[in-house]
């Protein structure tokens, strides 16, 4: 385990927006659509800074995330910090959920999947993800990274293995499984140490 001494700050907010009515994102089947909420869905923001330089990165729980969104957040952020956070610094990632509504992404394809871009999806999700960063910089202060790594067996599989066989067999030669099954984790402790983040 890999141990370094930085300003970090982490934050959560809701990005969950409308419940019912609008298509699930990613499956791109008629009818499946919000039903109501099982769970909500977040935004996890991780800010680091060492020696000046600043670096966001959010994950949410969406299918993906789009520049559109990106630029949105950013000039929410813009408001309210100058150019402390900028598309440069700020990175925005997914967990790849397909249990958030669609509307986000402004690619003819995915939007054609659920009849459009909804605003009512959009606004949520960027005030959320904006949320978040601030709840972040809001929680600034000394502590310490660590980064593991280790095998994670029995929890995911090839949806297609006969078409990873389709790979150069030096390729696959590579690893030892038809799945990447390395777990690599990025732990956040604060000076007192307490854990505030993975």
């Amino acid at each position: 385990m890999l141990v370094s001494s930085y300003n970090i700050g982490t934050g959560i907010s809701d990005i969950t927006g409308p419940i019912t009515q609008i298509m699930l994102m990613g499956y791109a089947k008629k009818g499946q659509t919000g039903q109501g909420i099982l769970q909500r869905l977040w935004s996890r923001a991780f800010i680091v800074e060492h020696n000046g330089t600043r670096l966001v990165f959010v994950n949410t729980d969406t299918q993906s995330v789009d520049s559109i969104i990106k630029r949105r957040v950013v000039q929410k952020l813009q408001a309210t910090f100058g150019n402390i956070y900028t598309e440069q610094n700020v990175m925005l990632s997914s967990t790849h959920s397909h249990s958030g509504m669609g509307g986000y992404l402004q690619h003819t394809l995915y939007e054609i999947s659920v009849f459009g871009w909804i605003e009512e999806t959009v606004i949520p999700m960027v005030n959320g993800i904006a949320q978040s960063i601030i709840n972040a910089h809001n929680h600034l202060q000394e502590g310490t990274l660590s980064l593991s790594q280790g095998e994670l067996l029995h929890t995911n599989i090839n949806r297609s293995p006969q078409s990873y066989l389709m790979n150069p067999q030096e390729e696959r030669e590579r690893y030892e499984h038809d799945v990447d099954k390395t777990m690599t984790v990025l732990g956040f402790k604060t000076k007192a140490g307490h854990d505030v983040g993975l």
